[in-house]
């Protein structure tokens, strides 16, 4: 008998041992600016200075956000007075400076542009990372101190996600804030589907029966509820006009997470579902020019005078 209830304990032990370190790769993610750096020259073929030449010397800031984790970022104002102000939200794992590859295709807008690091991302604060429950709450601060010292008006506010931001800005969507659009590249539809779908490709199928245990860690180490860290239920609620874009090649986060968002869009909105080639959120550098209709001709719908 005690044989057994040894052998049930380690058993116990071993699945906490496995549910703690999953949670801790889906808490712990890998960011630096040198590390967007190297993505920039070795998937994108550039490098990070021709990107940045394409826009004015930037204002750096930090922000104290709902929870007083430090957002830090950037403000490229435009040299001609700006008819809007485009804030954009970079992907998991990345920086500020992965949102750059976005500048060009935004050329038919005389716009700002505001980049800035997620929450444990680059040099923001090093909180948990919450799905886009928290990174929600940290667009909406960056969007009220660009309001509060640039005197935008809602409707000139347009948010610009890339992967994990994509689903932030979704996420931030729901709350009814009143901002002019919102373009979401390659969103995951949940927080659980976008953790295991990648889990089982890069662990084996076994994960999917640790998923509980392993949500349950994320859960109490973060105090949120990985349920709500849902774009797919989020959209469903916004009443704002949102470009979604996701290819069909995508091998990080299958495009069938947008198609299933997409069922959710308001009669304002479009999804355009990519077959292009490129992977995951690379079109807009593969394929620059078209990626610059497809905003152009949404802003143009949406509103004319966002263009120049």
């Amino acid at each position: 008998m005690l044989s057994l209830f040894l052998a049930v304990g380690l058993l116990i032990l071993l699945y906490l041992s496995i549910c703690w370190f999953l949670s801790s790769q889906i808490l712990s993610p890998e960011s630096s600016l040198a590390l967007s750096q190297e993505k920039i020259k070795t998937i994108w073929g550039t490098s990070y200075e021709a990107m940045i030449k394409l826009l004015p010397k930037p204002v750096d800031f930090t922000i104290r956000s709902f929870d007083d984790v430090p957002i830090k970022g950037k403000y490229f104002a435009c040299e001609a007075p700006p008819k809007c102000v485009i804030i954009a939200a970079h992907g998991w794992t990345g920086t500020w400076a992965e949102m750059l590859k976005y500048v060009p295709v935004f050329a038919d807008c005389a716009c700002d542009f505001v980049v800035f690091d997620h929450r444990a991302h680059g040099l923001s604060g090093k909180a948990y990372p919450t799905g886009g429950i928290n990174e929600s709450k940290d667009l909406l601060a960056v969007t009220a101190w660009v309001q509060k010292t640039k005197g935008f008006e809602n409707h000139k506010i347009g948010w610009l996600g890339s992967s994990w931001g994509a689903a932030a800005v979704l996420k931030a969507g729901e709350t009814g804030k009143k901002v002019g659009f919102i373009v979401a590249d390659s969103p995951f539809q949940n927080w659980y589907s976008a953790i295991f779908e990648r889990a089982e490709r890069d662990y084996g199928g076994w994960t999917k029966y640790a998923s509980i245990g392993i949500m349950k860690m994320v859960n109490w180490r973060t105090g949120i509820d990985y349920k709500e860290a849902s774009p797919i239920k989020a959209t469903k609620k916004i009443d704002l006009p949102i470009l979604l874009i996701h290819s069909q090649m995508d091998t990080a986060t299958n495009s069938t997470q947008s198609v299933n968002i997409s069922k959710q869009l308001n009669a304002q909105s479009v999804f355009h579902h990519l077959t292009w080639g490129g992977d995951h959120t690379l079109d807009v550098v593969l394929h620059q020019e078209k990626f610059r209709i497809l905003i152009h001709n949404f802003l143009k719908t949406v509103n004319p005078d966002y263009l120049k």
